[in-house]
């Protein structure tokens, strides 16, 4: 698994790959034509999505550095004392900005691996495929046209 505050340019890295030419005009050229190629447009929003994430974490971390920095400067050494509220906050926001981001870096994976479920073509299952039924049959064999006795009526 790459380097947690890696995966933005490992995703971008292999969007790049994917779609041989780099993010920014790959962008462009979804821009210009986003109905010749859904996937690559639904890629280049998700990678948006991700980066604005990815800008949110690095905001909410620097946030909370900086809060847990000053108040390590007002506390004496070796006590213990609890994290204040605001800061306690301030943790919980990274967490949630954490969870967003991997979110919608799940996405993106997703998106980019042609074995993950619904990106498959798979062609035993399409319609095209399908000629008959999977085992050898024979006709179901039908009843004499005589008459046949049932118990108490005659048919």
């Amino acid at each position: 698994m790459p380097d947690a505050d890696n995966v933005l340019g490992v995703l971008t890295e292999q969007i790049e790959t994917r779609f041989q030419m780099p993010i920014a005009e790959l962008g462009q050229a979804v821009a210009a034509a986003p109905q010749a190629s859904p996937e690559a447009a639904t890629i280049v929003r998700w990678h948006g999505l991700l980066t604005e994430a990815q800008q949110v974490l690095d905001q909410a971390e620097d946030v909370l550095a900086e809060a847990l920095a000053q108040h390590m400067d007002a506390v004496p050494d070796d006590e213990f004392v609890e994290l204040p509220e605001h800061i306690m906050q301030l943790a919980r926001t990274v967490n949630i900005a954490h969870t967003v981001r991997e979110g919608r870096a799940m996405t993106v994976r997703h998106l980019l691996d042609p074995q993950a479920i619904g990106n498959r073509t798979a062609v035993w299952r399409s319609p095209a495929a399908r000629r008959g039924p999977a085992l050898p049959t024979t006709a179901p064999s039908l009843p004499a046209a005589g008459q046949a006795s049932v118990r108490g009526a005659v048919r």
